[in-house]
C-alpha cells in the first residue's frame, strides 16, 4: 500500500504522521520536528507545532490536515514554516542533519541547542556519531559568527540532554571542576563528578531502575563519595534550584 498526502506525492504509510503532514503542507520536516525525528533532544512543548522546511518562493501550500485546503503562509496555526534553501539534499522526509541544526539555532534556547549538538556528536557504544566529522566541519563553517561561541560549550561525553543542562547550569555559576562520565573503578560510570567527592546523577524518564540506583549509590558512598540524584522535571523546569542544592552540598563535602 501507499498513501497520497498531497496530489502527485506518494509515501510509505508507515512514515511518522509528522512526516506525512509536512509533505502535505508542501515540504519536509525541519527544525525542531526534524531534530526530534533524528533522535536529538528538544525542549518540552516544542512539538506542539509542526516545523516544515519549504523552498524559498514555495507556493500552493496546503493545510497540514487537508490536502485540498490551500492556505497562505501563517494561516495554519499548527505549522511553523522555514523558508530556506537547503544546504544538503533532504534525507527523505526530513531535512539533513546540518540543515536541521542550523534551523534549530534560532528556534530553541541556547542550552537546548548545545544539548542537541552534544547528542549529534555523541559516539554510541557501537558505530559512529550521527553527525559525521565532515558534516560537523561544514556545520561549523556555516554557523553565524554571533553563535560561534556556542561551539566552546559542546561536550559529546554528555550521555543525555539532562547532563548537558546540568553541566551548563553549573558552568554558568563557575561551580567545579566538572568531570562527565567519571568512573572511580573503570567499570561503574556516573553522570557528573563535581569537585573531588560529589557525584551528581540525572535520572531521565527512560532506563531508570530505582533498585539498581540504590545499589550503585551504596557502592559510591562506600568509597567516600556523596551522591545527589535529580529527576527530569527538576533539571528541566527548576535548574536554578538544582544548582543551588549542588553548590550547597559541595560546600559541605
Amino acid at each position: 500500500m501507499i498513501e497520497r498526502p498531497r496530489n502527485s506525492w506518494f509515501v510509505d504509510p508507515n512514515l511518522p504522521w509528522q512526516a506525512k503532514h509536512a509533505i502535505r503542507v508542501g515540504g519536509v520536516l525541519g527544525c525542531v520536528s526534524a531534530a526530534d525525528a533524528w533522535g536529538l533532544p528538544v525542549p518540552p512543548g516544542a512539538g506542539q507545532r509542526l516545523h516544515v522546511a519549504v523552498a524559498p518562493g514555495a507556493s500552493h501550500l496546503r493545510h497540514d490536515r487537508d490536502r485540498t485546503w490551500e492556505v497562505k503562509a501563517g494561516e495554519d496555526p499548527e505549522v511553523e514554516l522555514h523558508w530556506s534553501a537547503l544546504l544538503r539534499p533532504a534525507a527523505g522526509w526530513r531535512t539533513a542533519l546540518v540543515d536541521t541544526l542550523l534551523q534549530l539555532l534560532d528556534c530553541v534556547p541556547e542550552e537546548w541547542f548545545v544539548a542537541a549538538l552534544d547528542a549529534a556528536l555523541r559516539r554510541p557504544r557501537e558505530g559512529e556519531p550521527i553527525l559525521s566529522h565532515d558534516d560537523y566541519e561544514s556545520f561549523t563553517g556555516l554557523l553565524p559568527r554571533r553563535k560561534q561561541r556556542l561551539l566552546r560549550l559542546v561536550d559529546p561525553l554528555a550521555g543525555s540532554c539532562l547532563e548537558t543542562l546540568l553541566r551548563l547550569g553549573l558552568e554558568r555559576r563557575a561551580i567545579g571542576p566538572l568531570a562527565l562520565q567519571f568512573s572511580p573503578d573503570g567499570r561503574r560510570f556516573v553522570d557528573l563528578l563535581v569537585g573531588e567527592r560529589l557525584i551528581v546523577e540525572a535520572d531521565g524518564e527512560a532506563f531508570h531502575d530505582p533498585a539498581q540506583d540504590a545499589v550503585r549509590d551504596a557502592f559510591f558512598r562506600s568509597l567516600g563519595y556523596v551522591v545527589l540524584r535529580f529527576t527530569y522535571d527538576e533539571i528541566v523546569f527548576h535548574l536554578d534550584e538544582v544548582v543551588d542544592r549542588i553548590a550547597d552540598a559541595l560546600s559541605r563535602v
